[in-house]
């Protein structure tokens, strides 16, 4: 194996290596031995085949990617051995030229952390307070889940519910039909159609409609930016009925309640718990980006990418889960655009990168440990939660006590008590 290139930039080892003929053909061949093991081939027993006959099957190509995957690597922790060197996580290597063989691999350097002086850190957070208008919206949510939906004749509104007949087509193609089927509009719903709700606000039961409405040209369908002609029928319009806020509504939540004013109590004080863990959440944050810009962090640029990704991930995930349909879903994937929002992350991933790794280093300083008893306390409080439809508490117990759960959740409560630990220095006089 040739050098043609060393560099170290950007905190990571970068080589350029030219492979000699003689290295090539003991890695194509040993690719060979491994696949004519592998593949059925006409006429020959496994591992009979002769090479030229098992190249026609898998193509010469198919025979050099295996070779490269297989080998490469193995030959890239050689080479790190040999020139003493630590990879912070796997390293990437490309074939650049196949004639001759020329790769480029690329390995990660462990980050550099100089801590600042986080016992220098002094903040203080800052107070909850909790209003009356905060109360009464979770009393009038209480209120919306016992409230009875009663017919009216009056024209519907946003956030009714219609029980109503639907036909509708694009271009003769049918498109959305139902009978008696409930829908409440909502603003900015688009789904079956953007303004779909909007031209049902003012309708009666009884009358019936038809207009024009165009899909969205980001619908993951052949009738993408298409017209869709629509005729509804409104069988009748429903409205919600709030109970009133007194002392049987509050026995109707709790029968053990002393009445509304204690259920305002209640509700209060689980607001407070609730903004304070939001707030403890901030402050810690504010602490630990205090001490990222005291510090000094240098780090290879996969973990930024590996951030990012991850980020992007959370996106999709939280994008599922707020649309209604499989079509509304893949209609707001397809309208994204996946490298503008790899950019809007960036920024952020990177704060999230350096916060991991100072709290890393505070791990070391401090020797921050946890006991066994720490985590089997924490496996019995995870599984003691409700239980989901597929596993039992059993199950549970049992995959998180697999060992690299059991590290995974080490290394979250040992990271955890370090935060800890900086929030109180930060709070101390």
């Amino acid at each position: 194996m040739k050098l043609l290139e060393h560099k170290n930039e950007n905190h990571q080892e970068i080589f350029k290596m030219e492979l000699e003929q003689e290295e090539l053909e003991e890695m194509l061949d040993g690719a060979y031995q491994h696949l004519v093991k592998e593949v059925d081939i006409d006429g020959f027993r496994k591992g009979k085949a002769p090479r030229d006959v098992l190249e026609r099957r898998v193509g010469k190509d198919g025979l050099f990617d295996h070779a490269m995957k297989e080998y490469l690597p193995v030959m890239i922790d050689e080479m790190m051995v040999e020139n003493k060197i630590s990879a912070y996580v796997n390293p990437t290597v490309s074939v650049i030229s196949r004639g001759p063989v020329v790769f480029e691999a690329i390995v990660p350097l462990p980050p550099d952390i100089t801590l600042g002086d986080y016992n220098s850190i002094k903040m203080k957070p800052s107070p909850v307070e909790i209003s009356g208008n905060e109360i009464e919206e979770v009393l009038k949510q209480a209120q919306r889940q016992e409230a009875d939906l009663v017919v009216t004749n009056a024209p519907a509104e946003m956030e009714d519910v219609l029980v109503i007949d639907v036909d509708s087509d694009v271009e003769g193609m049918p498109y959305i039909s139902a009978k008696g089927d409930m829908f409440q509009p909502k603003p900015g719903l688009r789904f079956p159609a953007p303004g779909f709700s909007e031209e049902l606000l003012g309708m009666k039961a009884g009358d019936e409609k038809e207009f024009t409405l165009k899909l969205p040209d980001t619908f993951n369908t052949e009738m993408a930016g298409k017209d869709a002609h629509f005729h509804v029928k409104v069988n009748d319009v429903r409205r919600e009925v709030l109970p009133e806020l007194n002392d049987d509504f509050a026995r109707k939540l709790d029968p053990d309640s002393d009445g509304i004013e204690a259920v305002r109590q209640n509700v209060h004080d689980n607001l407070k718990l609730r903004a304070e863990a939001q707030e403890n959440k901030i402050f810690e944050d504010k602490v630990i980006d205090a001490l990222v810009e005291k510090s000094q962090i240098a780090f290879p640029p996969v973990l930024l990418k590996s951030e990012v990704e991850r980020m992007i991930r959370e996106y999709v995930d939280r994008v599922r889960n707020s649309t209604n349909s499989e079509e509304e879903f893949n209609s707001i994937i397809k309208s994204t655009e996946m490298d503008k929002l790899h950019e809007t992350y960036r920024p952020q991933a990177e704060l999230r990168v350096k916060r991991n790794l100072v709290v890393s280093k505070v791990v070391d300083i401090e020797k921050v440990e946890v006991d066994e008893a720490d985590v089997d306390m924490q496996i019995a409080a995870i599984t003691a939660g409700p239980r989901d439809q597929i596993k039992s508490q059993t199950e549970r117990t049992d995959y998180l006590n697999k060992p690299e759960n059991r590290e995974a959740l080490r290394w979250w409560l040992i990271a955890d008590k370090a935060k800890q630990l900086l929030v109180d220095k930060a709070k101390a006089d």
